[in-house]
């Protein structure tokens, strides 16, 4: 892989990482709010749930790309040491292959499904039409802070409003963009397995990790 394109893929496995720990941040923060607002107020929220789901859903997608970008999927390690490196470096490089074949296919289907998901989720209307969701109605001090969580969420959410509520299909949009990653990492090291049997065949039989990067 050139300097340009490492550049620009270690760039990219950075946002990925800064994304994913992003939503493991907000996973927290919505599980931690939904109990507080249930078992201390008593008025749980009807849109953590929803939330939640999603940010694991992308969590594990976007970790999905890095796993394969730094090598850690599962590997048959005792298998390994019965067959030769070149063998051993072989194997790598057709699993690799088959992630890449299976990332263009869920990418592009991803993509064909989001666009043409129909419905809304309702689950967050008031977010769209509600302009004081901090306001508790005058229950409490305590419960107008806690709720004022709510206010934030809102004026996130709403740029995605569209006739009251925001489309499913936005939120599909975490398919093709995970699959994008995962055929920009699978095909990173793709790339440096080739590298590395040319490598091999060029010096003869060294273990995999000891070639070059």
């Amino acid at each position: 892989m050139s300097g340009a394109l490492k550049r620009i893929d270690d760039a990219i496995g950075r946002l990925t990482t800064l994304a994913s720990n992003a939503l493991l941040v907000l996973i927290v923060l919505v599980v931690l709010y939904n109990v507080v607002m249930r078992y201390v107020f008593e008025a749980p929220p009807f849109w953590t749930d929803r939330i939640g789901v999603f940010a694991n859903i992308g969590m594990i997608l976007f970790g999905l790309s890095l796993t394969v970008r730094d090598r850690e999927l599962i590997a048959m390690q005792a298998l390994y040491e019965k067959i030769s490196p070149l063998f051993a470096l072989a194997l790598d490089a057709t699993w690799n292959a088959l992630i890449l074949i299976f990332s263009i296919i869920f990418a592009w289907y991803g993509l064909e499904a989001a666009i043409n998901m129909p419905g809304q989720y309702w689950d967050f209307q008031d977010f769209c039409i509600d302009l004081d969701l901090g306001d508790d109605g005058g229950q409490g001090i305590a419960l107008t802070i806690a709720k004022s969580v709510e206010t934030v969420v809102g004026m996130a959410v709403r740029p995605f409003c569209v006739d009251g509520a925001v489309p499913q299909k936005y939120l599909a949009m975490l398919m093709p963009i995970s699959g994008l990653l995962l055929v920009i990492a699978s095909l990173g090291v793709l790339i440096e397995d080739a590298k590395q049997l040319r490598a091999m065949r060029g010096r003869g039989a060294v273990r995999p990790d000891e070639t070059a990067d």
